[in-house]
């Protein structure tokens, strides 16, 4: 928007010059001067201080994550709350046992008896009997067979050497 002296304006710079001297006073702030922002840069000195400060820092930082893993990595071997559960079922399951143990009057547990089956001539298959011993037989007389030719071969060998 233009005045009427060609100056561009802003709306709210409009508003105020058409509003009554009366609200211009009472609602108008007072002039602020632009304050200047002074620039402050660190010494060398605070530099190096900061520096040192920093890497002390990073190494303290370094060791806690270190610390933190070796935490997590025991914390992963302990047990769950499932797996403690059912330690704790098992132990009661166990207090149980040692109470009935100790008590005359109750029943006592005792393993299964385990017999070993007693073979009768009924049950010996005959034919596998016999291929066995003819299996037996055959193995023997494969051996003896070795055997000699081994010994004539060794037979052979100490004539040749000198």
């Amino acid at each position: 928007m233009n005045s009427g002296s060609e100056q561009k304006l802003s709306m709210d710079e409009l508003l105020e010059k058409n509003r009554p001297a009366q609200m211009v006073q009472t609602t108008q702030p007072p002039a602020q001067e632009p304050t200047t922002l002074l620039e402050v840069h660190p010494t060398k000195a605070e530099w190096e201080e900061l520096l040192s400060s920093l890497y002390t820092l990073g190494d303290h930082t370094e060791r806690q994550t270190g610390y933190l893993k070796k935490i997590s990595e025991l914390l992963a071997q302990l047990p769950t709350q499932t797996q403690m559960d059912e330690l704790l079922k098992a132990v009661k399951h166990l207090e149980q046992m040692s109470e009935q143990a100790g008590k005359w009057n109750e029943k006592r547990f005792s393993p299964p008896s385990t017999r070993l089956p007693r073979p009768s001539l009924s049950y010996i298959p005959w034919t596998s009997l016999l291929l066995g011993l003819v299996a037996l037989a055959l193995t023997g007389l494969v051996l003896w067979v070795a055997w000699s030719s081994l010994d004539t071969l060794w037979s052979a060998a100490k004539t040749m050497l000198p």
